[in-house]
């Protein structure tokens, strides 16, 4: 199984992106959590953590020294990145 596919960011940057396991995607599918207030509007939590996780999990050589250097941008764009790979697998 263990395929990777690199990629490039629209900063410029390449990373590797590696297939995660089953449990992984689960486990990083359920850090955000849904609620919603009185009003009945949905709220989102944990999505930093969320994106994180995508990331850590999802990203070859992906510690914390990589992941601080990323701008919010590269980190939103990587972890939808590592997410669609995960669902399409190869």
């Amino acid at each position: 199984i263990n395929s990777n596919k690199k990629v490039k960011l629209t900063s410029g940057k390449e990373v590797t992106l590696i297939e995660m396991s089953v449990d992984d995607i689960d486990v990083c599918s359920d850090v955000t959590n849904i609620v919603f207030d009185k009003e009945g509007n949905q709220i989102l939590r944990n999505i930093s953590a969320a994106r994180t996780a995508w990331i850590r999990k999802g990203v070859k050589n992906s510690d914390d020294k990589f992941i601080k250097k990323l701008t919010k941008e590269e980190k939103n764009e990587l972890s939808t990145k590592v997410r669609e790979y995960q669902e399409l697998g190869e």
